[in-house]
């Protein structure tokens, strides 16, 4: 069986649909999909945009906290000595302790039983130590007392405060007694605070 011999125009004609179906072929699979490859490229561009605001958000947010870490150390640090000295709750209780001494001394006082607390199991960066005492003078010494606790550098607050006169019959000739029941409490720097740091 003898092939058929092609003209140049069935060749033409041939060449013209070959490229006919390529072109066909192209727009139905490649057109798609260079639709698809440019919509992710998009998708891609608009999530690494995304994520560039996030980057520059939190970089933002970590120099601002920076900045307030820096702040409120300086201010811890401006508050040390309004704070009781020590590291641990008996040791800033040795401190009221202290002061509370001090400052009955200095008022002219009998200073009478201290006894300290402490709340050791605070999870505040700050803990409460707190001193109820008992203290026998006049008016005066009473007065000098609580303004030596209200001046002193450290931080006092007074819980409660009793007086009463102990000895009711006593003259006019002698130096009136005033025995005093108080509550006071400071604070410390938590010992875990300072451990975290």
């Amino acid at each position: 069986m003898k092939r058929p011999r092609l003209t140049g125009r069935d060749r033409r004609a041939l060449l013209a649909g070959a490229a006919a179906l390529a072109v066909l072929m192209a727009a139905t699979k490649g057109l798609p999909a260079f639709r698809d490859w440019q919509r992710e490229a998009r998708g891609a561009d608009a999530e690494a945009r995304e994520a560039l605001v996030r980057e520059r958000t939190l970089i933002a947010n970590a120099e601002a906290t920076r900045e307030s870490t820096i702040v409120r150390g300086r201010r811890m640090i401006a508050l040390a000595p309004s704070i009781l000295a020590g590291d641990t709750p008996g040791a800033a209780g040795a401190s009221l302790a202290g002061i509370l001494s001090g400052a009955a001394a200095l008022s002219g006082m009998r200073l009478g039983a201290v006894q300290l607390r402490g709340d050791t199991l605070s999870r505040d960066s700050f803990t409460r130590i707190g001193a109820h005492m008992d203290a026998t003078g006049d008016i005066r010494g009473v007065a000098a007392m609580l303004a030596a606790l209200e001046r002193g550098p450290t931080l006092l607050s007074v819980r409660s405060l009793s007086i009463a006169q102990p000895d009711l019959t006593a003259g006019d000739d002698r130096t009136e007694a005033l025995r005093i029941e108080l509550e006071v409490e400071g604070l410390m720097l938590n010992p875990r605070t300072k451990a975290a740091r």
